[in-house]
């Protein structure tokens, strides 16, 4: 470990791009500023880019209008793995098809599973609940149609990054209370966003310190997560928001987690880890410690080494899921 804790990859890469990628409120058009900075930034020091991996790909347009992206392994045989159903991140507020297509494509090869992957709503066009709402019809299509996408009938397992992760668990969680547990194999949160940090209850409060310890350290400081959350919408305590509180956790089914040891969400995973294991239930997770939010998406050699493992371990994860 290095300097403030962090992995010694992650201080090269520092170094190697001349700044800490932070994104700062406290508004989401300040974040977007940023973002376009950062982006600059990247484009202006990288010089090679990694090959993605070469997987079918189809864009498609289902009821509704919705834009999906759906992803198909080489040699795929069909029905031998359920699909996985994919939120991408980006705080709510940013990101599209594009923005987790890459590990879209590394899930889709390396765990040889259809991945549908949805353009959901964002809150700069229209407020909580409509991207979870779109969320939950993709998900609806994608169950009805997933013998002829090539997955196990009538079932998908959830997956997503960051605010996709959190919406991931926001959604199982609607589906169960819709009756519709049965057509939910597994969740897959990576670095999920769980909870509002002021709606933290008081017998968390000791554990819940991630957003004051890493404000500074990651993409999505305190003020970015704060804009991320004002900007989204949703009520205070909303139990598909903040999956978090609601009262039914133990119905999840088995679920994997990733988190950042130097992460402002580092405490969402670890207290959902905490609560899925009091309620019961099964739950794999690995940590990354000495890493910030999304560090395997930094396009960099010195992190490759580190991006490796991320991969590895998230393969592993979702195999734990399907077992």
């Amino acid at each position: 470990m290095a300097a403030e804790g962090f992995a010694a990859p992650w201080v090269e890469f520092e170094k190697f791009l001349g700044a800490r990628p932070l994104l700062h409120g406290p508004t989401v058009e300040n974040c977007f500023k940023d973002w376009d900075n950062l982006g600059q930034l990247l484009m202006a020091n990288i010089t090679t880019w990694p090959t993605p991996e070469q997987v079918e790909v189809e864009n498609r347009e289902i009821e509704g209008g919705l834009k999906v992206r759906i992803y198909t392994p080489p040699n795929h045989k069909k029905g031998s793995n359920p699909i996985c159903f994919y939120i991408h991140g980006g705080g709510w507020a940013m990101g599209d098809l594009e923005a987790d297509d890459p590990d879209c494509r590394v899930i889709c090869k390396r765990a040889q599973v259809v991945v549908v992957a949805v353009d959901y709503r964002l809150s700069t066009v229209a407020k909580y609940p409509a991207g979870l709402d779109d969320c939950l019809n993709a998900f609806t299509w994608t169950v009805k149609n997933s013998e002829s996408l090539g997955g196990t009938p009538g079932k998908a397992f959830i997956a997503g990054a960051s605010a996709g992760g959190g919406s991931s668990f926001g959604l199982a969680l609607r589906l169960i209370d819709d009756g519709r547990k049965d057509e939910v194999v597994g969740i897959v949160g990576e670095v999920p966003c769980l909870i509002h940090p002021d709606a933290v209850p008081e017998k968390w409060r000791s554990k819940y310190t991630s957003y004051d310890e890493h404000a500074e350290h990651t993409v999505n400081t305190n003020s970015a997560m704060r804009a991320f959350w004002d900007a989204y919408g949703s009520p205070a305590k909303d139990k598909y928001a903040n999956p978090l509180l609601h009262d039914r956790l133990a119905e999840l089914p088995r679920t994997y987690i990733t988190y950042c040891g130097q992460d402002t969400l580092r405490d969402d995973a670890r207290l959902m880890i905490d609560e899925i294991k009091a309620n019961g239930g099964e739950v794999k997770f690995d940590e990354f410690k000495g890493y910030p939010h999304y560090y395997w998406t930094f396009p960099a050699p010195c992190l490759k080494d580190a991006q490796k493992e991320y991969h590895d371990k998230l393969i592993a994860g979702i195999k734990y899921v399907l077992e």
